[in-house]
């Protein structure tokens, strides 16, 4: 099994079957952990720790102190995706696999900054995408599932063209329209600003943010939205 990381448009795996999360809780400076699996149904959190205890993090009545964390098993369901928001108050989230720890960025190559990275077990692609497809090709791909209104086979296309190219300004244009077909705005409107920071004159990407932000305000959507700057 495979952890898939996204943020910004950047996608990185990594091979694990089991990981840990760990962060610093920005007001009590008081450290947490998590041990989870991944699981063909999705993300499946085995234990959460904290040490110790304050406003907003106390640990649940069955927790457990051992070795000087309290210790309980979250009873959730396996998840298809973990967002890990990043308020700049605290140190970065990091990911602990067979023993090895690393920040977000480092994992991600680039600063994660404020920016949601998304957790989730990776599809298999193995049979789907061919290793010897290059990023435009498999665009190409994408578009066509895209065109015939399968749109997840289509993401999993623009998620391995954004694997090997990062900077493919079309593949997050591409994937941010088959993420709004499939009704999921906000995932959209990530793309498409990635897009535009990378390229502020892709005309394409710019007109589509523009109908998607004004979708999202006829529906009265609560989100902090607001457009680019002008060039």
């Amino acid at each position: 099994m495979s952890l898939c990381l996204a943020s910004a448009g950047v996608v990185k795996s990594l091979t694990a079957s089991a990981f840990m999360l760990s962060w610093v809780h920005s007001v009590e400076k008081i450290e947490w952990q998590e041990d989870w699996q991944v699981t063909p149904q999705g993300l499946q959190i085995v234990q959460a720790r904290v040490k110790g205890s304050g406003a907003g993090m106390e640990p649940p009545p069955e927790a457990r102190l051992v070795d000087g964390f309290f210790r309980w098993t979250p009873k959730l369901p396996p998840l298809p995706e973990v967002a890990l928001g990043n308020s700049g108050l605290a140190g970065e989230w990091h990911i602990c696999v067979s023993g090895k720890c690393q920040e977000l960025s480092a994992i991600l190559g680039r600063p994660v900054g404020m920016n949601v990275t998304t957790m989730s077990a990776c599809k298999n692609q193995d049979a789907a995408v061919p290793k010897a497809m290059d990023a435009k090709a498999l665009n190409a791909r994408g578009n066509d599932f895209s065109a015939k209104n399968d749109f997840d086979r289509a993401i999993a296309d623009y998620d391995a063209a954004l694997t090997i190219d990062p900077a493919n300004v079309e593949a997050l244009n591409s994937r941010a329209m088959a993420w709004r077909a499939k009704g999921d705005r906000r995932k959209a409107l990530t793309d498409l600003d990635a897009a535009l920071r990378l390229k502020p004159d892709f005309e394409i990407a710019r007109a589509n943010r523009k109908i998607l932000f004004h979708e999202i305000e006829l529906q009265g959507a609560k989100m902090p939205l607001k457009p680019p700057a002008a060039k």
